[in-house]
């Protein structure tokens, strides 16, 4: 139930809502509501010089405090209201009440102090712990002030002479240091994360804005791992916003970082077997260079070859780099040092010959949030990934490139003292990203439930489909395809996003070549657009799943997006019918059973020309014992291609007819072939040729 105050003036009556603060006010005062000397301030103003009975600052309006101003029950500023007060001028009285949200503009010296020299002298004060307050004054030094509250909302700083602290301050949301320097002399200043109240505060860290101002001394830079996808122990990506910081600076009071240089030296195979590591490290470092060197195996395992452990705890955090943690929900983990400001440069990012190779653990240096788009990168995929943690081991990477996203942090924003995966685009050459101020966000963004979320569809332009494979235990992962003039078929620096497993129990991307697309730019439609991509659906236990279009969007009217499974022969047209359910062995069985055909209005067939398109031959190069994968999708289901493998010399060294099912061509052969250039040549039903270099080594 709401409460209304009546305030008289005269014969005019004013009533308004009794917010907490205003009872605050009326119990400490015993005001009754019937005031003659009220001022209600509707409009921007002046509180002039004098005695009032009750004065209150609406929301959204600015008052300035002219000179000794004195309540005899309260000054109230509400919600989003203002009130500036100059170096010589003054509140005294009974209570001064800052609501949540309102803004405190202080000129004195002396900031605001403890006792009856600051620009507050009431016998009772409350400043809330949402206030923002600035401190403004273009000739003469200041101090925060023995009174300065424990936590703000917001500090700002507005004097080229500088601000000293005289007590620890807590931040909630923003530390703008739009001109002079906050001198920390000694005490300790914290940019708080952590769990959301009750009023929704987030779990966001609070940034630091640098315009024309400086941060001399230290900062205790907070990071709350929320508990939403994983409320127990599981593996957070870091990265430090400060100078100086250590692994050891990731200790919490219930959580101690473990490190263990045994760990870098055992073979790959040897390393999770028990006792063969002790103690078994939880915080990796990520070296590209390792990718590999345990041998073979699945993607991902040779993927996470690259975790090494750092030697000591006192290995610095440098600027850029991330670190991976096993660690708990619900811990703070904090970096004290030096802000981050300017300018920093990863440095050479380098990638091997490997399918797996190339990618690097970045870390935000600043502490803020930052806007991929607007990095400089060089010979780098416009892509990065970030891992959301959903158990002790496992877990997934949200996608973002070139505007499309993946996962509820799939967006185009990198958190404060958060790390994420990128990828060096070209093997043999090295990568490298730059990051500057101009990247920083300059406005905190509340995000109360999760690190970031994507956009919504409407700021999409784009036909794009967002296919999610979904499960029993609320299992969720999805895959994107989207269509814009400049992509190709094949892989594209600027448009592609890469799959990386993080182990979760379902799995879903499209595959070109040996490559894994989370996100999967496609040319731009056409009238005669029929082109059919591969997906890989991973699912490791057995039962019932969905394939899902959770978006169809931008597709011309008749334009057929179809779901084709292999494995029942069943298709099914996703703008029509969005939810498709199927049966899985589990054991990733059948993975490569779906197809999807996207198909122009009156098109009937597929053409020659695109299916070439879609053909892909993979691993390339391939050793002479292991499988070689044969794809060509679109190929109607029942058809066969015949295909001939020809040495150097042209004479024929390998034949097979290989048939389609719904989805076109997809197989797996055993060639046995020697070290040498090959040329693989399929004939498609309708009597055209296509042809691949396949090299063996």
């Amino acid at each position: 139930m709401q409460h209304f105050i009546t305030f008289k003036f005269g014969q005019r009556q004013i009533s308004r809502l009794l917010t907490p603060a205003t009872l605050l006010g009326l119990l400490l005062t015993g005001t009754s509501a019937a005031a003659q000397s009220d001022l209600i301030l509707t409009v921007d103003g002046q509180i002039t010089a004098g005695t009032y009975r009750n004065v209150e600052i609406k929301p959204g309006v600015n008052g300035t405090v002219s000179g000794a101003v004195t309540v005899t029950g309260t000054f109230l500023v509400d919600s989003a209201g203002a009130v500036a007060i100059g170096a010589a001028d003054y509140i005294d009285g009974n209570n001064f009440a800052l609501a949540n949200d309102s803004k405190l503009n202080v000129g004195s010296a002396n900031g605001i102090s403890a006792g009856a020299a600051g620009p507050i002298r009431t016998a009772n004060r409350n400043y809330g712990t949402k206030s923002r307050i600035t401190f403004n004054n273009g000739t003469s030094a200041q101090v925060t002030g023995t009174g300065f509250p424990d936590e703000v909302s917001e500090l700002v700083i507005n004097n080229p002479a500088g601000v000293t602290m005289t007590r620890d301050i807590n931040v909630r949301e923003r530390l703008y240091l739009r001109n002079g320097s906050l001198i920390v002399n000694g005490h300790i200043l914290t940019l708080i994360s952590r769990e959301p109240d009750i009023a929704m505060v987030t779990s966001a860290s609070a940034l630091i804005f640098n315009q024309n101002g400086n941060l001399v001394g230290n900062v205790t830079a907070q990071r709350y791992i929320n508990p939403r996808y994983n409320a127990g122990l599981g593996y957070r990506h870091f990265s430090s916003s400060v100078t100086g910081s250590n692994v050891n600076d990731l200790r919490t009071a219930g959580f101690a970082p473990v490190v263990n240089p045994q760990y870098n030296t055992v073979p790959y195979s040897q390393r999770f077997i028990a006792g063969n590591v002790v103690p078994y490290p939880n915080s990796f470092f990520f070296d590209e260079a390792q990718v590999g060197t345990g041998g073979g195996g699945t993607s991902d395992q040779v993927f996470v070859q690259g975790y090494q452990s750092p030697v000591t705890l006192q290995d610095v955090l440098n600027p850029t780099q991330g670190i991976s943690v096993r660690i708990n929900a619900d811990q703070i983990v904090d970096f004290v040092g030096e802000p981050n400001n300017g300018v920093y440069n990863t440095g050479p990012l380098t990638r091997g010959m490997l399918a797996e190779s190339g990618w690097h653990l970045v870390g935000n240096p600043y502490p803020s949030k930052i806007d991929w788009t607007l990095l400089n990168r060089t010979n780098m995929f416009n892509q990065f990934a970030k891992y959301r943690s959903t158990s002790a081991t496992d877990g997934l990477y949200d996608t973002y490139a070139n505007g499309v996203g993946t996962g509820p942090s799939g967006n185009e924003f990198i958190a404060a003292n958060q790390a994420v995966f990128a990828r060096a685009s070209t093997p043999g050459v090295a990568g490298s990203i730059q990051f500057t101020n101009s990247a920083r966000l300059q406005d905190f963004r509340d995000d109360p439930t999760a690190p970031f979320f994507r956009g919504t569809s409407a700021m999409q332009t784009r036909p794009l489909a967002r296919l999610a494979i979904e499960g029993g235990a609320n299992l969720h992962d999805e895959s994107v395809v989207y269509f814009e003039q400049g992509a190709t078929n094949g892989i594209d620096a600027d448009f592609d996003g890469f799959y990386i497993n993080g182990g979760y129990p379902v799995g879903i991307f499209s595959q070109v070549g040996v490559e894994q697309l989370a996100i999967d730019g496609r040319p731009a439609l056409t009238a005669t657009t029929d082109h059919t991509i591969s997906l890989v659906v991973n699912i490791r236990t057995a039962g019932t799943y969905t394939m899902n279009a959770q978006e169809m969007l931008n597709f011309p009217a008749g334009f057929q997006v179809i779901l084709q499974d292999a494995v029942t022969g069943n298709t099914q047209d996703l703008t029509q019918n969005a939810t498709y359910s199927f049966t899985s062995t589990g054991n990733n069985a059948n993975n490569t059973r779906f197809s999807v055909r996207f198909r122009a209005a009156g098109v009937t067939g597929l053409s020659q020309d695109i299916t070439a398109s879609g053909f892909d031959v993979y691993p390339n190069p391939v050793k002479g014992s292991d499988l070689l994968n044969i794809a060509l999708p679109g190929i109607e289901s029942g058809k066969t291609v015949a295909a001939v493998i020809y040495n150097s010399l042209g004479q024929a060294v390998w034949t097979n007819t290989l048939r389609a099912t719904l989805g076109g061509v997809r197989t797996e052969v055993k060639t046995q072939l020697a070290r040498g250039v090959y040329t693989l040549q399929v004939t498609l039903p309708g009597g055209a040729k296509q042809s691949r270099r396949v090299i063996v080594n």
